[in-house]
């Protein structure tokens, strides 16, 4: 079957899969048993993140978590525990999850003060007003502990990243049981950060180094330990290659950032040594959600948001979330206009042993004036940045984009202890930009035209996973197991219309020309690439000592198959490599708050593709093989966690080369460093986020050893990242947020004599919510980027780009 077909076969199985779950739907299940509801004064939604543990430590926190008094005897709860309570709730609704089982009731004495009594025929008649629990609650559809879908970590103290994430084959596992570094941010922090694209949410993670400094550029590439990660490695609910270029948030539950290699965990990826980037869809929830935003980003950008959410069947098996996003105007920059709108449906049924999950969604983009990469001549030191907001690039550039992608997961409980899975997605993007590449020949800011041109392209994407998981146990021990089969294919269809433009100008006091004419020019887009990865991987998990010592080990049989195309079609190059990547980890528990672990990872990667503008734009290199090694410790305690990682990867190099315009790679690239997260809320009301990176990337065996021990081409030695969220107990709903971000010095070339100097950033926010007359939350929010407006360049490659100029967001969101 052609790529160009996976849209219809997508579109086809999702209504027969959501027509077969709302049949479903109808067949009896266990119902979850009524719990009578009292109000207290306020009924505002608050995060929740409590794991299990004794009752005791539970209403501890959350009387922390929710800001009321919890008055109890400590004999009534002495011997109880609690299953633990996550998400964002109201306080009547997290303390009905707290206590459930365990027969107590409970009572609110006023606003702010809850009593927990006996109840009723034990000990006495309970108080008047007090709420009597059932003393089991019995929930229907409730997953077992191998599924992913419904299987969502709860969130960590704070709210604004959870315990844990998914880890490919492993599936989602806690952060504390995972052998391997990986932060994921919620809607709460998404939200809080008025992050509207992926940049916006990576922007304050220490771990990260932005490629482009907005979200009006091409993609959304990043730096991760130091190695360029692209979006054909972000996956979309776990399905691979299935990401728009340009991720907006629209729809988007949660980030879950992978740092090291991932070719083990989730299958052969084009380019995934550095990490990979995950995007959890929403999914509706058992109450009711209709919200509503109006945007505002400067200079004068308008538009809105609306995300709604229901539930339907017998025990609420049938979900839909249906998400739109929309803004146009003028940004911070200069002569740039940016439209953009989003739409995402979620859809998902709930079984007692059967799981659907489906998503939909189209994006599309119109930049006017788009800022592309800059180039720095061989010899000539990079001058000063100039002032953010006057940008030196045309008027006329412009970048338009539209994405149409979905995924479908189907999983099968076959035992208790045993589920199968079927996931599949897909992709097609269509992309034109008219772009000029400048580049800068003199410290004095003076430019000529490196190359001009129309591209054009599309991509084409067809991914899939099948695959068991199981739990089972040989004695003491306990063992989680995966089998899963990988398929990727990709179709790049692209064509350059070169445009004969020579123009001087200069980055300070640009001079601006007259469009070029477009008429005419070739509107094919041949095909320039097509590759196929597929991987079949194995893996088990055993436990011991209840969880505290557990050794993982597998292996992955990887192929990788590329074909590069001439213009006319005729085939240029191509590769067919397979290799068995073995790989094995630790985790060791020595207390509940400390854990130690390390991991192996052996990798087949494709090899890196030329960039739009670039001589041999397309062309994709042969595939290598990479390894890491890293060992780390992470703490947790309850309300506070960090890792600590120290790690060593070994890969090949390459970097632009200025004289020829063309991509090469030269010799291998070493990166060691030692990373630092640390995140939670370590005292009431004031939340955490950041940490720092030292890496020191180093080049090795290049040609006749010259740039042998030189840094690796747009690395930074350090980098770091800070934030404090702080919700003010002097005015009720006020809350206050803050950042620093600082990237440290980044050479632009293997032979580390021209760089782009270091730069700090800060930011800063203020949100304020307050309940209307229904009770119904209405927040405002103010951020903005950039506050004190610095210039700096921003670099991870051979070329670099003009940073954000201060930017304000104000959002006023509504629920009803």
């Amino acid at each position: 079957m052609s790529v160009k077909c996976w849209s219809k076969v997508v579109a086809r199985t999702i209504a027969g899969a959501i027509a077969s779950a709302a049949a479903a739907a109808s067949v009896p299940t266990a119902a979850l048993a009524q719990v009578p509801s009292a109000q207290p004064p306020s009924s505002q939604p608050r995060s929740f993140s409590i794991p299990p543990q004794p009752l005791a430590d539970g209403l501890t926190a959350f009387g922390r978590q929710s800001g009321l008094q919890v008055s109890v005897d400590a004999a009534l709860v002495r011997g109880q525990s609690t299953a633990g309570v996550s998400g964002t709730l109201t306080p009547v609704e997290a303390l009905n999850t707290l206590l459930a089982g365990t027969g107590i009731v409970y009572r609110f004495v006023n606003a702010t003060t809850v009593t927990l009594e006996r109840p009723a025929g034990a000990g006495g008649a309970a108080a008047p007003g007090t709420l009597q629990l059932d003393p089991v609650r019995v929930q229907g559809n409730t997953p077992p502990p191998q599924a992913e879908i419904g299987n969502l970590p709860p969130v960590y103290a704070g709210g604004q990243v959870a315990r844990g994430g998914k880890a490919g084959l492993l599936g989602n596992r806690d952060y504390m049981d995972m052998p391997f570094s990986e932060t994921v941010y919620t809607d709460q922090y998404i939200q809080s950060q008025q992050a509207r694209t992926l940049t916006d949410v990576l922007a304050g993670d220490p771990t990260v180094r932005l490629g482009w400094p907005n979200g009006n550029v091409f993609d959304d590439r990043v730096m991760i330990r130091g190695i360029l990660v692209q979006n054909p490695n972000y996956g979309l609910g776990g399905v691979y290659g299935i990401v728009p270029n340009q991720v907006d948030t629209t729809g988007i539950e949660r980030v879950e950032v992978f740092r090291g290699p991932t070719a083990f965990l989730n299958g052969a990826l084009p380019s995934a040594v550095g990490g990979t980037i995950n995007l959890v869809p929403k999914r509706a929830t058992d109450r009711p959600i209709t919200q509503v935003a109006a945007l505002y980003l400067s200079d004068a950008q308008f538009g809105g948001t609306a995300d709604v959410g229901r539930r339907f069947g017998p025990d609420n098996a049938l979900g839909v979330r249906a998400n739109a996003t929309y803004t146009n105007g003028e940004t911070s920059v200069n002569n740039q206009t940016a439209e953009r709108l989003s739409l995402t449906l979620g859809l998902d049924y709930r079984g007692d042993d059967t799981r659907i999950d489906a998503d939909i969604g189209f994006q599309k983009r119109n930049i006017g004036g788009f800022q592309g990469g800059m180039f720095l001549a061989a010899g000539v030191q990079l001058p000063a940045p100039p002032n953010a907001r006057n940008s030196s690039y045309q008027p006329w550039e412009r970048l338009q984009t539209d994405d149409l992608y979905g995924a479908l997961r189907f999983e099968h409980d076959i035992t208790p202890g045993l589920t199968g899975f079927i996931k599949v997605g897909g992709r097609r993007t269509n992309t034109m930009s008219v772009f000029m590449n400048q580049n800068i020949v003199n410290y004095n800011g003076n430019t000529t035209v490196l190359s001009a041109g129309q591209y054009r392209s599309m991509a084409e994407v067809l991914s899939a996973e099948v695959g068991a998981r199981a739990t089972f146990r040989t004695g003491p021990v306990k063992h989680e197991a995966a089998l899963v089969g990988d398929y990727l294919k990709t179709m790049n269809y692209s064509l350059n219309n070169p445009l004969a433009i020579a123009s001087s100008s200069n980055i300070y006091n640009p001079t601006f020309i007259a469009a070029p004419m477009l008429t005419g020019l070739n509107a094919s887009t041949p095909l320039t690439s097509d590759s196929l990865y597929t991987s079949i991987g194995v893996v088990d998990t055993l436990s011991f000592a209840e969880d505290r010592v557990q050794i993982i080990g597998g292996a992955r049989l990887q192929r990788l198959q590329t074909a590069n195309y001439l213009p006319s079609g005729l085939p240029a190059n191509g590769a067919d490599q397979a290799v068995v990547s073995p790989s094995v980890s630790f985790v060791v528990k020595p207390t509940k708050e400390v854990m130690v672990y390390g991991n192996y990872i052996q990798a087949l990667q494709q090899g890196p593709t030329a960039g739009a503008g670039l001589t041999n734009a397309g062309q994709t290199f042969p595939p290598f093989v990479t390894n890491q090694f890293e060992l780390g410790v992470k703490l947790d305690f309850g309300s506070f966690g960090a890792t600590l990682s120290a790690f060593q990867i070994t890969m090949p190099s390459s970097y632009t080369d200025f004289t020829t315009n063309t991509l090469v790679t030269d010799g291998q690239q070493r990166n060691r460093g030692l990373e630092f997260v640390a995140f939670g809320e370590p005292l009431p009301g004031l939340k955490f986020l950041g940490g720092f990176t030292l890496l020191d990337a180093k080049l090795t065996s290049t040609a006749g050893g010259l740039n042998n021990g030189n840094t690796a081409v747009g690395t930074a030695p350090f980098q770091v990242a800070a934030g404090l969220d702080w919700d003010t107990p002097y005015v009720k709903g006020l809350g206050i947020s803050g950042r620093v971000v600082y990237n440290g010095q980044v050479f632009l070339n293997p032979a580390n004599t021209q760089s782009a100097p270091p730069w700090t950033r800060i930011d800063a926010g203020v949100r304020y919510t307050f309940e209307r007359a229904d009770g119904k939350p209405l927040t405002l929010r103010a951020n903005v980027t950039n506050l004190f407006d610095a210039n700096y360049w921003v670099a991870t490659t051979s070329f670099f780009a003009q940073n954000q100029p201060r930017t304000f967001m104000l959002s006023l969101t509504a629920d009803f």
